[in-house]
């Protein structure tokens, strides 16, 4: 009876919010991932994720996490490449500051656990690795009281959303996005050159993105970099200076297409955007069609 009860908890769990992304960081349709011979399967972080809806084309895969840098990126690939019909494509979805440094901490770490061989995770940690699969297998048994507890939290904010729709304020949106960002990673002026540290930062990216381009074209995928749309209200707040700086110098000397949506006048309209960085489901589904169209396929 109790082995009953415990089942039927897991599996109320597995079906929640929380469980699937916010706790696992929404790597649950890796453990499902069982279609080969996709054409097209899009890498990357938060605009990646939601830029995607691939709904209507089921050789395709939206294989973004949130948050998420290059290498992470890079190291999903090499698990999953073999997903990848020969002749696909790997769209390689970069974001305006992703030639710099992220500092992920071991809490970060811990989703990969469950999807990524051992050798591709940084700073790997065995018990930490024993403890993801165990809570993998049997959340509501490892973790009992914080499965009720989030459960019902995920209950009362739905109740509470539905009663007291949210606002959408983009501007808003574009303002604690861009303040983020400059906090983050210590940027003052976005007009200035790159900081001696954040040139490094820039060169070691580059040579990850450089690593997956080949991976790609040794294993005979296509790589195309992709730059996804954003909200007026926050694209006009990067000068000129910045696209030289951040992505043409992140960019140049790299030999495959690039595709760049940053500034992208159709794709422009608030009703596609649940914030300034964040397509909804209506504007992904318009998106995903034009890059599929620019690529050369499902015209």
């Amino acid at each position: 009876m109790r082995n009953y009860f415990i089942r039927f908890c897991n599996k109320i769990v597995r079906h929640t919010n929380w469980y699937n992304n916010i706790y696992w960081g929404g790597v649950s349709k890796f453990w499902r991932q069982n279609t080969f011979g996709l054409d097209v399967v899009n890498l990357g972080s938060g605009p990646a994720l939601y830029s995607f809806n691939y709904e209507e084309n089921k050789k395709c895969a939206n294989w973004a996490l949130w948050p998420q840098s290059l290498v992470h990126d890079y190291n999903i690939l090499r698990n999953y490449f073999s997903y990848i019909k020969e002749g696909g494509y790997v769209l390689i979805v970069i974001s305006p500051f992703s030639c710099l440094k992220k500092i992920y901490d071991q809490k970060h770490n811990f989703k990969y656990y469950t999807f990524l061989h051992p050798a591709t995770i940084q700073n790997f940690d065995d018990k930490e690795r024993t403890r993801a699969l165990m809570i993998k297998a049997n959340p509501f048994g490892q973790m009992p009281v914080y499965c009720v507890k989030q459960t019902i939290k995920e209950v009362l904010r739905k109740i509470k959303k539905m009663l007291f729709p949210p606002k959408k304020d983009i501007q808003k949106s574009a303002d604690a996005m861009m303040s983020g960002w400059l906090k983050q990673f210590e940027i003052s002026d976005l007009s200035a050159p790159l900081s001696e540290k954040h040139l490094t930062e820039q060169e070691s990216r580059k040579k990850t993105l450089i690593e997956m381009v080949n991976f790609c074209k040794e294993r005979a995928l296509k790589p195309v970099i992709v730059i996804p749309p954003m909200h007026h209200s926050l694209s006009l707040m990067f000068p000129p200076e910045f696209k030289t700086n951040y992505i043409d110098a992140f960019l140049s000397g790299i030999d495959v297409p690039v595709l760049n949506y940053m500034n992208e006048v159709l794709m422009d309209k608030e009703e596609y955007y649940q914030s300034a960085l964040f397509l909804n489901e209506q504007g992904a589904r318009v998106f995903t069609k034009r890059v599929l169209k620019d690529i050369g396929i499902y015209v």
